[in-house]
Order: C-alpha cells, then sequence, then structure tokens
C-alpha cells in the first residue's frame, strides 16, 4: 500500500524482497515507534526523497503504527457516473478533484461519501454503488502532520442534473465530463487520485 506525501509516495510492505529496492530514495525497517517517527519526520522534510520504503512482516500492524505518528483522520468520497457515460469532477484550489470530505461522528463510510457528493456539489437522489479503493495522504493541519484515509465509492444519478459547486470549500467549479475528457484531466489531478480514476479509465 502507498502513502503520498503531495507528490512523492511511501509504500508499506511485508516483504523489501518482493518490492523494485531500487527505485527507492530511502528504506526503513521497522524495529520501534521511536524510530519509525524519526524516519517519517527525515522523508517528510527531505523533498529530495520522492520515494520510501518501510516494511514489516505484520502489514496491518505497521499501518496502525504510522497512524499513531499523525493526527488521524477518516474521510469518503465518490466518483459519480450519470446515465450518458459522463462523470463529475470538481475543480478545488487550481487542481481537478473529487468530492470528498471528513467522516463525521455517527457516521457510516457510505454516509459519508454521500454527504459529501450532495454538499459539495448539490448533486441528490445518487445510487451508491461499491467501494474502490482506500487512499492515504498526509497534509499539514493547525501546526501538525495529519494522515487522511479516504473511503472512494462508485456512485450514479439518473440523466445530467445541474451542479452547484460549494464555495465554502474553496470548489470554484463542478461539471460533467466524458470519457475522453477526463483521461486527459485525470492527469492534472492529485497523485493519491489516480488510482480511482483508473477504475474507469
Amino acid at each position: 500500500m502507498q502513502i503520498y506525501f503531495g507528490n512523492r509516495t511511501l509504500t508499506l510492505a511485508t516483504d523489501i524482497e518482493k518490492e523494485p529496492i531500487g527505485s527507492f530514495d530511502a528504506i526503513h525497517k521497522y524495529s520501534n515507534l521511536n524510530e519509525l517517527k524519526q524516519f517519517l519526520r527525515r522523508f517528510d522534510v527531505k523533498e529530495e526523497l520522492k520515494s520510501g520504503c518501510i516494511y514489516f512482516h505484520d502489514i496491518d500492524l505497521l499501518l496502525e503504527h504510522v497512524k499513531a505518528c499523525y493526527k488521524y483522520i477518516q474521510a469518503a468520497g465518490g466518483l459519480v457516473e450519470n446515465d450518458k457515460g459522463e462523470y463529475l469532477i470538481i475543480n478545488r484550489l487550481g487542481k481537478v478533484d473529487l468530492p470528498k470530505g471528513k467522516q463525521e461522528a455517527g457516521e457510516t463510510p457510505e454516509q459519508n461519501a454521500l454527504r459529501e457528493v450532495n454538499e459539495e456539489t448539490g448533486l441528490s437522489g445518487i445510487s451508491l454503488g461499491k467501494m474502490i479503493c482506500d487512499t492515504y495522504h498526509t497534509y499539514p493541519l493547525n501546526g501538525e502532520m495529519a494522515l487522511k484515509r479516504t473511503r472512494w465509492f462508485s456512485m450514479n444519478v439518473q440523466g445530467s442534473p445541474a451542479l452547484k459547486p460549494q464555495k465554502e470549500e474553496n470548489i470554484v467549479a463542478a461539471q460533467w465530463v466524458g470519457i475522453g475528457e477526463l483521461r486527459s484531466l485525470a492527469s492534472e489531478s492529485y497523485p493519491s487520485l489516480q488510482v480511482v480514476f483508473r477504475s474507469v479509465l
């Protein structure tokens, strides 16, 4: 699995021998939490390190320990297709993006995803499909580093409903695009979203 630090990637693995070692700028064998924190801090600030790998025999336990090094946030979002075969994209902070947001207390990931798509685009009448994938990325939040896990779901709507971008969330546009345009625009999006887009491209 991968964690995105902007355009850089950190891979969590169980067996380093199965990974393409030559492609990593930094490698860490997990042994204790303090050393892990030091490695993550170093990877975060040294932007010349474009890719890294942390390995440990238990990937689930490794992920839990990585999460303990950050303010951990859960979120969900959706890749919405209408019955014309068009996909919903938004423009936020100058980037092609998909509607998503933090999970509220008492919400399921599915409820979280549907609410965020509705709030950020004004879209209603959404049918929830299958979960596509999880993505993880880090970002600064109130003076500390956060690690966000986003669960992505496929969604469908009838027709080609009008969209209303949520300006309060810095969303300047929301639109329906065909698969060809989506293929072109996806390259302008965040690396963490490429896995989501690849589910339909």
